[in-house]
């Protein structure tokens, strides 16, 4: 994603705030709206909580021993990270933050530098300044599409055998997908986007297995059929 951000390719943040608009979405509204003291700290709390889910879906997969399960999920995030860094570099964006420039008092309630801590290290990409690239404190480049986005459906689809935990996180990351708009700062466009990246991921990790099932029942059914005879 850091390679997908060092482009010179002009920023699409025109283009997306215009679909948004197309689509009867105001950034600026959506951000006054959830602009209060409950509502944003809820909010800011799913956001920033994903980073702890995805190693907590692992150890509870390893606990249970669902080695395949735990594998699935290490794919998907695979999977999805490669389509997010191609659509990255056709489609640079440095956020509705950065496009609108709301004043402070319309996002109080939110994070300080909130969709912005981002934005030096990208404009350093894109110019070809110098950066450090530590690897423990790398920090999420993306904006179209909304790689939050992708890895909440990652994670709830990971979970699904095991009831409780899928309740928590599906009721967790459906907040955590509002809190992309206002706290992540990005476009409505950015979270459909990503919505679709995370749905063809699942497909795209769940098609050699289903092609193998099917392989697996036509053999049966030819070895029956042989049988038989």
């Amino acid at each position: 994603m850091y390679l997908a951000s060092a482009t010179s390719r002009p920023l699409a943040d025109p283009v997306l705030a215009s679909i948004d608009s197309c689509l009867g979405f105001d950034w600026r509204w959506f951000l006054a709206t959830t602009n209060q003291p409950t509502t944003a700290s809820v909010l800011v709390f799913a956001y920033h909580v994903l980073a702890f889910q995805m190693p907590l879906v692992l150890l509870v997969h390893a606990v249970r021993n669902q080695r395949e399960r735990a594998l699935e999920f290490v794919a998907l995030l695979a999977v999805a990270s490669v389509f997010t860094g191609a659509l990255m570099a056709l489609a640079p964006a440095e956020g509705a933050y950065a496009y609108f420039k709301p004043a402070r008092g319309l996002f109080s309630n939110f994070t300080t530098d909130a969709g912005m801590w981002h934005h030096h290290v990208l404009m350093a990409l894109r110019s070809g300044e110098p950066f450090d690239l530590i690897v423990t404190k790398g920090t999420g480049l993306v904006t179209f599409p909304s790689f939050h986005t992708a890895l909440g459906l990652a994670v709830v689809y990971a979970a699904r055998t095991i009831r409780p935990l899928f309740v928590v996180l599906a009721l967790v990351n459906a907040a955590m997908i509002v809190a992309t708009l206002p706290e992540g700062g990005h476009h409505l466009i950015d979270v459909i986007a990503g919505t679709i990246i995370g749905i063809l991921s699942i497909i795209a990790v769940k098609m050699p297995s289903y092609a193998r099932g099917k392989a697996d029942r036509v053999a049966r059914s030819a070895v029956a059929s042989d049988a038989d005879h």
